[in-house]
């Protein structure tokens, strides 16, 4: 698949989402480099961030600003919740919503707990990525974001989400669950409603909960 093109039918989500690419860039934009206080000279962040692909975790940060990941959760950092919210869930148009039975379809850990498809996810950290790879070059926010330059990232984080699936799959299940659960709260607290290498050995897969 070509991130250009996303086709979330390997997921059963049947929708026609044409320059989707350019929203998810755009997004992923807005939210990155303030999570991860990205200032002028923030090569040594960003290169600590692309080590490993630790941009997929949430982060802590030392004195001198630099950013260590909680490896017990991956694909649940801040810029990953915020950015499928505003792409697929923020409006009454969006995916999310218009296709929401989808996300139950899916569901395959027998608890009744709609997740966040794959290739949804595989494409907003592949954006992620994207954002990074623009501020260390200093190319600003209008930047190329292709499937030829950017389908082996997003390739790699197919790959590695489906072999979590595979070593720990009571986990990914709650994993996707709980990622999915995460953007509703985001929306239902913007709309009102409420006040208040595919090696798993960078993942703390120990410490993911499976409960």
């Amino acid at each position: 698949m070509n991130p250009t093109e996303p086709d979330f039918g390997s997921t059963k989500i049947d929708a026609h989402a044409s320059l989707f690419h350019t929203e998810i860039k755009d997004v992923a934009y807005k939210y990155t480099p303030g999570y991860f206080r990205l200032g002028h000279n923030c090569n040594a962040i960003i290169d600590r961030l692309l080590a490993g692909h630790s941009y997929i975790f949430p982060q802590t940060f030392d004195t001198e600003g630099l950013p260590s990941p909680k490896r017990q959760k991956p694909y649940q950092g801040q810029p990953i919740v915020d950015t499928l919210y505003e792409t697929f869930f923020k409006n009454s148009k969006s995916v999310g919503l218009q296709f929401a039975q989808r996300f139950l379809d899916i569901v395959e850990n027998k608890t009744g707990r709609p997740e966040i498809p794959i290739p949804m996810l595989a494409m907003v950290s592949t954006a992620i990525h994207a954002v990074l790879i623009a501020k260390k070059n200093k190319a600003g926010e209008d930047f190329k974001f292709t499937g030829n330059q950017f389908c082996d990232i997003y390739t790699y984080h197919v790959a590695l989400l489906e072999r979590i699936r595979r070593t720990a799959p009571v986990k990914f299940h709650k994993m996707m669950a709980n990622i999915y659960e995460e953007v509703q709260h985001f929306r239902r607290d913007a709309i009102g409603v409420y006040g208040t290498d595919t090696s798993l050995a960078f993942l703390d897969l120990e410490g993911m909960d499976d409960e």
